[in-house]
């Protein structure tokens, strides 16, 4: 069984935007640290834009250990 999220466009009014393509506005925040091995990588990033919009950047992982991604599939049923 394939379990999949779908998610409709995201139009243009909701993207943030960079009117001068400079990245004006952008923060980054670290957030937390730790994880399997005792380095300073942080674990979670925080972007936020000039209009408080946020997203975090987590590690991609499974059974609680981070692994690289390998790609992703391409389904022509799932269009």
């Amino acid at each position: 069984m394939k379990l999949m999220h779908k998610f409709a466009e995201m139009t243009p009014e909701k993207r943030p935007q960079d009117p001068h393509m400079d990245g004006t506005g952008l923060c980054f925040e670290t957030m937390e640290y730790g994880g399997e091995y005792p380095d300073t990588m942080p674990q979670a990033d925080k972007l936020l834009d000039a209009e408080g919009r946020s997203c975090i950047y987590v590690p991609i992982s499974q059974n609680g250990k981070v692994v690289d991604s390998q790609g992703f599939i391409y389904d022509p049923e799932d269009d």
